[in-house]
């Protein structure tokens, strides 16, 4: 039950910045900073791979279900960009990363993604002339996720740990399995 309520604050949170990102400007089409991934990096980083596939996915279609894109190309690209992310964060997750690094990856990943995405809407491969000024992009934004993530994780973790978190799990700082179900 503390698992349900604390996935549904977070996914609550993520799906507000998803909204909000989108009005900040953009300098690619269909593009926008991805902040609402800073909480699935968080949660692929400290409590595990299914967990952030859960909030990477709904995150998605609740944020565009209220800015009014679902099914949209940008709600597509965006949808297989944030679940593929989550999916090589949790991974990498594993073995110890850091935020940056794994913020790092899964922006490369979810960049890589989305333009495979729209090269089959648009059919053309012509899409991925824009990877490296994404790539460029998405460092900035993936280093700011990273921060963002860093920074939500401590007041997560150090402020709600005995009501969410199971007390010698926490304290053993393993990335994977920390909520109590």
């Amino acid at each position: 039950m503390r698992r349900i309520a604390l996935l549904s604050v977070l996914t609550a949170l993520s799906s507000t910045f998803y909204v909000l990102e989108n009005l900040l400007p953009f300098p690619v089409p269909f593009g926008r900073w991805g902040f609402s991934n800073s909480i699935v990096l968080m949660i692929a980083s400290e409590i595990g791979f299914g967990d952030a596939l859960i909030v990477a996915s709904a995150k998605s279609i609740l944020g565009a279900l209220f800015s009014g894109r679902f099914l949209s190309p940008s709600f597509l690209t965006g949808f297989f960009g944030a679940v593929s992310a989550a999916l090589v964060e949790a991974f990498l997750a594993r073995f110890d990363f850091g935020y940056l690094s794994l913020s790092a990856m899964g922006s490369f990943v979810n960049n890589l993604v989305q333009l495979i995405v729209i090269s089959f809407l648009v059919e053309s491969t012509k899409t991925f002339l824009l990877f490296p000024l994404m790539v460029i992009l998405g460092l900035v934004s993936g280093t700011v996720n990273a921060f963002l993530a860093s920074r939500m994780g401590g007041i997560v973790f150090e402020n709600y740990s005995r009501f969410f978190f199971a007390q010698k799990k926490a304290a053993d700082e393993v990335a994977g399995d920390r909520v109590r179900s």
